[in-house]
């Protein structure tokens, strides 16, 4: 009874993990048929390893192993060098080859002991074979590693000459002057996306169920990722998240490691070399070591890539996302001992119970907006005219606002509700004071596009400019928070049939 106890809990965990494997090769594009195949034989050799009587009177783990693991083994390092391999990844590769052969020589060694005659010589000579395999591995692992940080060095290198490039194209003017407070939207590049996961919060995309449909969902669109710069005179320059860094869209695979390479896919982000957050930043007559202070909506890397080039910088963001929220490492490696967690002591703001004026002259004032994230915030700042309100991943786009109409894919449970009383405060903010705009991370639509580009070209936003924006969103929202016609979006297919579809709205 002990025994078969054993084989469940040796059979559970082991299927589990060739779940998620599957998981995670269908998320990098592996084909259904195929996936399924690869499936029944991973589940067929994973049973007659610890059952082999299943698979037939005759069957042993002998003949399990090789008619059934050895294809298993080779279509599992074959999935991985089509869909995950990268160059960085050869050292490690050839250091768990060595490390096998290594292991094998052992196992080899253990049983000449208990050999004689013939059988042990043949096996003394398998071990000298396979010891020899392991030692020659090993050595050409330690060799891999100045080639692969050659191969590195030399896509880095590419990389500055393209961003030197776009730094010296024409268009590029002078800080301008003045002690008005400036703000300057930055286009970092685009995110793909599937339709569902950015409009379909009310079709079934939430939760595990959304995720899942993110995995299997080929319906897929491009979103633009927006940081924004603001230049005080009071309290210097700022940016509010700092979008996506080159190395994450042009240089992904070398960028991650091998394991956040398996759960992120690798076309998500794209990015030409004039969208480089510091080829931007230089073309607007500025510099990213100027930078002094990040107010971070929330830990998401397309929000938190930039910060490898702002290591200087003060980052202000929810404690709580930066205990319980998904991050990864590389984008704060260099901001981790800078990091400025707000107690949200300051008092109600509108319809906000808590808020942080964080400089303490209500300049700029921050939101706790969790949901779509543990501890995502929202940022006010104070301009002359009127007031902006950057609204992170809270909502993605200006049609987001009417949130019973249009919805993304939210967490689920607690987190939906949280996510949707933010929601909620920010419409109550926006009705209680029409100089207040909002400005989003993802807006695709002309709001983003055609009136914020408008009415920030020169980074001062006058009165027209908020009378502009606001008459804008009542064009496209009633007060009650419902989209009035010609404005809810539906996805167009590719017209080929494959590809990236688009977004219409009707």
């Amino acid at each position: 009874m002990l025994k078969i106890l054993g084989k469940i809990g040796l059979l559970v965990p082991a299927l589990a993990v060739g779940a998620v494997w599957l998981v995670v090769l269908r998320l990098k594009g592996v084909p259904v048929p195929l996936l399924v195949t690869y499936g029944l034989l991973l589940a067929g050799s994973v049973v007659g390893l610890l059952w082999p009587g299943v698979l037939g009177r005759r069957a042993t783990r002998g003949r399990v192993l090789a008619f059934l693991g050895v294809p298993v083994g080779l279509g599992t390092l074959g999935l991985y060098l089509a869909v995950v391999y990268y160059v960085t990844d050869l050292p490690v590769l050839l250091a768990l080859a060595a490390a096998a052969c290594l292991t094998w020589t052992a196992a080899l060694f253990l049983r000449v002991r208990r050999a004689a005659g013939d059988r042990g010589a043949r096996q003394t000579r398998r071990a000298f074979l396979a010891g020899g395999a392991g030692l020659a591995l090993g050595v050409l692992s330690g060799l891999s590693v100045d080639q692969v940080e050659r191969r590195r060095r030399e896509v880095l290198a590419r990389g500055e000459q393209e961003r030197q490039a776009a730094v010296r194209a024409p268009g590029g003017r002078r800080r301008i002057a003045g002690g008005a407070v400036r703000v300057f939207p930055i286009h970092t590049g685009d995110t793909v996306v599937t339709y569902g996961q950015f409009y379909g919060g009310l079709d079934g995309w939430e939760g595990l169920n959304g995720y899942v449909r993110t995995l299997v969902g080929k319906a897929q669109i491009t979103v633009p990722v927006h940081a924004y710069l603001i230049d005080h005179p009071r309290h210097g320059l700022m940016l509010v998240d700092t979008g996506v860094n080159w190395e994450q869209a042009r240089d992904h695979d070398g960028y991650y490691d091998m394991t956040s390479r398996l759960l992120t896919e690798r076309d998500e982000y794209r990015m030409s070399p004039g969208q480089d957050l510091r080829v931007q930043l230089a073309r607007l007559g500025y510099d990213a070591k100027e930078i002094s202070t990040v107010f971070l909506t929330h830990v998401h890397d397309d929000h938190a890539g930039g910060l490898r080039y702002l290591p200087q910088a003060t980052v202000v963001m929810d404690r709580r996302d930066w205990e319980h929220g998904v991050l990864y490492p590389y984008s704060f490696a260099l901001v981790k001992d800078n990091l400025s967690f707000p107690a949200f002591d300051s008092g109600a703001f509108g319809a906000f119970p808590a808020s942080q004026d964080h400089f303490g002259d209500g300049s700029v004032i921050l939101l706790p907006t969790p949901g779509h994230s543990p501890g995502h915030m929202c940022v006010l700042l104070r301009l002359d005219a009127g007031s902006v309100l950057f609204m992170g991943d809270t909502l993605y786009t200006l049609p987001h606002l009417a949130v019973d109409q249009v919805r993304q894919m939210t967490i689920g449970g607690a987190d939906t509700i949280h996510q949707m009383e933010a929601a909620r405060r920010i419409q109550n903010l926006l009705a209680s004071d029409p100089r207040i705009v909002p400005l989003f991370a993802h807006d695709n639509t002309r709001y983003h596009s055609d009136l914020v580009a408008s009415a920030f070209a020169q980074g001062v936003l006058d009165e027209d400019g908020v009378r502009e924006l606001r008459t804008h969103m009542e064009a496209v929202l009633t007060p009650d928070w419902r989209l009035r016609p010609g404005h809810t979006p539906r996805f167009v297919p590719p017209a080929s049939g494959t590809g990236l579809g688009s977004v219409d709205f009707r």
